[in-house]
């Protein structure tokens, strides 16, 4: 049962371990990757999680998500229904206008007369009115992966993971990386090295157990092999004194 239990969790150890390391190296990535980006935000393989900070877009996701959203590479692939996220000026608690990032739905789109877009007009799933700044081309951050409509015309959730967005905003701190991350890791390596020790240690005890066993063996042959050669060394002796005693008796009866 030891045995068993002692196995389970070895296992359970080795996927909470590759998966610290899964979330060490994204989180590793999105850091490089948002220093050399000119909008300060990055991205893993082009794909970037978003943490939502607001109500805006209920029911469709709501503060604390997670959602993914991927680079746009041609902002005319962009269509009326798709979440997109984007730079723009946000108001804070202070009422101070600062610079940051939002997550709306594109209601329309307005062209230029050659055809180029000028500004997607958007609108948060649970605001009944529409942004009142326009969201240019160039301040697309990234399109929420499999929002917009579907084939039957209604609209899609996108892919988002409900409640995570928190989580990964901590992680991406320098506490939150250091006790969920370099801490565990950190446990993790000395666990590993002294299953190595213990390992080692292990295989030289057995190493010594088989040394101990064939000396003991060897010990025990040679004991049987000395037994052996004087049992027949006396058995000769015997055999010698029994035939001089022969010859004597035929000696002296030779002699009378």
């Amino acid at each position: 049962m030891k045995v068993k239990f002692k196995k389970v969790l070895e296992v359970v150890s080795d996927i909470l371990l590759v998966l610290i390391l899964i979330l060490a190296i994204v989180i590793t990535v999105m850091t490089f990757t948002s220093k050399n980006s000119d909008v300060g935000v990055g991205n893993v393989f082009g794909y970037t999680p978003f943490t939502i900070q607001s109500d805006s877009m209920k029911p469709t996701f709501e503060t604390g998500d997670m959602i993914i959203s991927k680079e746009v590479d041609n902002v005319n692939e962009l269509k009326i229904g798709d979440v997109i996220t984007y730079t723009t000026v946000l108001t804070d608690s202070e009422g101070r206008s600062i610079r940051g990032n939002n997550t709306h739905r594109i209601i329309d789109i307005v062209y230029n007369k050659d055809g180029t877009i000028n500004n997607f007009v958007t609108k948060g799933d649970a605001i009944d009115m529409e942004d009142t700044v326009p969201v240019t081309p160039d301040s697309v951050l990234g399109k929420q992966v499999n929002s917009g409509y579907d084939e039957d015309g209604e609209l899609k959730s996108g892919l988002k993971i409900a409640g995570l967005g928190g989580a990964l905003a901590y992680l991406q701190t320098q506490q939150g990386f250091m006790i969920f991350i370099i801490i565990p890791l950190a446990l993790f390596f000395i666990w590993q090295i002294y299953k190595l020790i213990t390992m080692f240690m292990q295989s030289k005890a057995e190493d010594i157990d088989e040394e101990t066993k064939r000396r003991a063996v060897e010990e025990y042959l040679a004991e049987q092999e000395a037994k052996k050669k004087a049992e027949e060394e006396a058995a000769n002796k015997e055999f010698l004194e029994s035939k001089e005693d022969i010859e004597k008796s035929k000696e002296n009866q030779k002699n009378d």
